[in-house]
């Protein structure tokens, strides 16, 4: 018996939860042939479902759904009564790669999955054991499959950290090897799917944002590499980039964050102690429920992210009475060394 969501929240959820486990299964070969996932039975039954109860035409099956989660925005899912998010351009499927969006990623719960595979994978190291795993991950989205002995010759310090992390690497899937290479996006490093001639750039990366006219320089034998999990990929590795800059800057005007846990960092803002950690998104919505869940003050994000927009979003999904500084990275690095400036001349 098909139950239906308790809300249409719920609905979009399970739609991109069939989504994601869609890609995952298709992954293991290269093409999605029947039977299909559970997760992705279940939703394409719950739409159906919704669809009938609302006399719409529902998808005729799991390619017609796909379909649907390639031509639809998160707006135009809200404006039939699914989902109520109303980000305007981001949708379930990727045009181009026909992989699931961070967007998709983001509403599933990636992002919380991405911090409980990295807790349980230092959860017996000491802090600095800690953070040298944290800045190997954000460093390495692709690692040698041979990784002890080419460590034990160019990095021997990293051999115990990739015993730690080994296990958070996996094959590179078949859909990301083109002539038996993965090609690795050159502003992000993450993987992409390179142009026709790799030197024209590429035609789709997993940061999804960025420029397409830079020649890839780097495309490992797929054989020969292992990749970091996708969901680590996109909540830890991408959001390192900005943590990376914002943190080199400050430390190189004099202002440095201090470490507080892993990911968070204690700055002094307006005269107050905040809490801060770095995030890359593109859902507003859910970004404000985890920046609640993760207790901080400071959420900074890419300058390239925050239009008014996603600020607005933001700031309506906030719970009642709840205080959350919105920052772009230029906008932290800007304040905290005029504030630290400002106080050096009283």
């Amino acid at each position: 018996m098909i139950e239906s969501p308790t809300d249409a929240t719920g609905l979009l959820t399970q739609i991109a939860r069939g989504v994601v486990a869609l890609s995952e299964h298709s992954d293991r070969s290269g093409s999605t042939p029947p039977p299909y996932p559970p997760e992705t039975q279940s939703a394409l039954d719950q739409l159906v479902l919704w669809a009938l109860r609302e006399n719409r035409t529902p998808p005729a099956g799991v390619p017609d759904l796909v379909s649907w989660c390639t031509g639809r925005t998160l707006s135009q899912w809200a404006a039939t009564g699914i989902g109520g998010i109303a980000e305007p351009t981001q949708r379930l499927v990727h045009e181009v790669a026909q992989t699931p969006t961070r967007a998709c990623m983001e509403i599933t719960g990636q992002a919380e999955f991405a911090d409980r595979l990295f807790g349980t994978a230092v959860a017996e190291l000491d802090a600095a054991g800690v953070a040298r795993v944290r800045s190997f991950l954000q460093r390495n989205v692709v690692m040698s499959n041979t990784g002890h002995r080419d460590l034990i010759n160019f990095d021997p310090r990293s051999t115990a950290v990739v015993k730690v992390v080994r296990h958070l690497y996996e094959p590179v899937p078949t859909r990301l090897i083109s002539a038996g290479e993965i090609a690795l996006c050159p502003t992000c490093r993450l993987p992409a799917l390179s142009a026709d001639l790799p030197e024209h750039g590429t035609i789709w990366c997993e940061a999804e944002v960025c420029p397409r006219d830079k020649p890839v320089t780097s495309s490992p034998r797929a054989a020969d590499v292992l990749l970091l999990h996708r969901a680590l990929r996109l909540f830890l590795a991408l959001p390192g980039l900005v943590e990376r800059s914002c943190l080199e800057r400050l430390r190189d005007a004099g202002t440095p964050l201090s470490p507080r846990t892993p990911g968070t960092y204690i700055g002094r803002l307006d005269g107050t102690d905040g809490i801060v950690r770095f995030y890359d998104r593109t859902c507003a919505t859910h970004l404000a429920g985890q920046v609640v869940r993760d207790q901080v003050t400071v959420a900074v994000l890419p300058a390239t992210t925050l239009d008014y927009g996603f600020r607005r979003a933001f700031e309506n999904f906030l719970p009642d009475d709840t205080e959350i500084s919105l920052l772009s990275d230029e906008e932290l690095v800007l304040r905290k060394t005029t504030k630290e400036k400002a106080d050096a001349k009283r």
